[in-house]
């Protein structure tokens, strides 16, 4: 009777080492398990007006996940000045992942580029947000050596991935935690023209004012105004 009782439990046993996991809820799953970046992603170039030089580099990146997911990915173009790494360009773009919609493109303008002479090759570092849970910024790969008059210093002329409001605040937003920076509240948001201008204070007397493209590109000018 005992080895009977034995034998049933070592088939128990058995039977749930193979049988639970083949249950389980893939939101049960660390989302950190569920996403990679199939780097090393695909340089290209943009050349809207066809002179010959590029406005903007875009940076094409797989995504592999275990199920769909609202991302918000962060990119960040840097090139070799005096023997270090610095940024060149950031771009934030809103990314929906499906097993149909598994890439995104990110584009960065030139301008830095020209401005600074530098040539590549260039990275690009990527990271990817969630609600609360973020993939941290990894290289996703590398350039080709391209020389730095191979570009214009024009900006980009192109439909992109921020329409709305929230993707812009959303953006901006990330794009301060980037870079350290606490902007503030936010006061005021418009579309000005060809880019999204979102205005926050921290302090009495400054405005940072963030201007966001509808590719992603995120400038900040600061605005200080005379105390009475």
């Amino acid at each position: 009777m005992i080895k009977k009782v034995l034998v049933f439990l070592a088939a128990a046993i058995i039977l749930m080492v193979f049988f639970i996991p083949s249950i389980a809820d893939p939101t049960d799953v660390a989302l950190d398990q569920q996403v990679e970046l199939g780097v090393p992603g695909v340089f290209s170039l943009g050349d809207a007006d066809h002179d010959g030089k590029a406005e903007s580099i875009k940076f094409k990146l797989e995504v592999k996940a275990y199920r769909e997911g609202n991302f918000l990915v962060s990119g960040n173009l840097q090139g070799i000045k005096n023997d270090h790494w610095v940024a060149l360009d950031t771009t934030v773009v809103p990314f929906k992942w499906s097993p149909q919609h598994a890439s995104f493109v990110l584009e960065f303008m030139t301008v830095n580029i020209v401005k600074y002479k530098i040539s590549g090759p260039y990275r690009v570092m990527v990271s990817l947000k969630d609600g609360a849970w973020e993939l941290p910024a990894q290289i996703a790969g590398f350039s080709p050596k391209y020389a730095w008059t191979d570009f214009s210093n024009a900006g980009i002329i192109t439909s992109g991935a921020i329409n709305t409001m929230s993707e812009a605040k959303m953006a901006v937003e990330t794009w301060a935690q980037f870079q350290t920076l606490d902007p503030g509240r936010l006061k005021e948001i418009s579309y000005n023209y060809d880019r999204w201008q979102l205005d926050y204070q921290k302090k009495p007397g400054e405005i940072m004012r963030f201007l966001v493209s509808p590719q992603g590109t995120v400038k900040l000018l600061r605005i200080f105004i005379p105390q009475s």
